[in-house]
């Protein structure tokens, strides 16, 4: 098997374990119809750049794409980073925001293939300890 298609399988396998995960969560936890739309299209998103964080996405590009009005979003986004399932970055002006996936299997760690391994684990840990801390970690 190439390297290339284990990466892509390792990745497939986590995101799968992820979604599981998440609706584990909900049991205890439920959000928003409108925030577990944001988190599934986040992951879309994030599956077509192949995990690469932060995802530099404009509000009027993610109306767009969850068919949801910008303040809906908003709150969908607040709701996200409230909970742990999201870090997110203005960077100011026009320029479009960052978004980091935290990951359900282990709350507080940006989520990356595993073929990247320690190096995004340890810029996982440095990114979520400069903001706020999930609650119930």
């Amino acid at each position: 098997m190439s390297c290339w298609h284990r990466r892509v399988m390792d990745t497939l396998g986590s995101w799968l374990g992820e979604i599981r995960y998440f609706y584990k969560r909900q049991l205890a936890s439920p959000l928003s119809p409108q925030a577990q739309a944001l988190w599934h299209w986040l992951m879309w998103k994030a599956n077509g750049v192949f995990w690469q964080f932060p995802l530099r996405l404009s509000v009027p590009e993610i109306a767009g794409g969850t068919k949801m009005s910008e303040s809906m979003v908003k709150k969908a986004r607040a709701e996200l980073t409230e909970a742990g399932y999201i870090l997110h970055e203005a960077f100011g002006g026009n320029k479009p925001a960052g978004y980091w996936i935290l990951s359900c299997i282990r709350p507080g760690t940006v989520m990356a293939p595993k073929s990247q391994g320690k190096q995004n684990q340890k810029g996982g840990d440095d990114v979520y300890s400069a903001r706020n801390k999930c609650k119930g970690d």
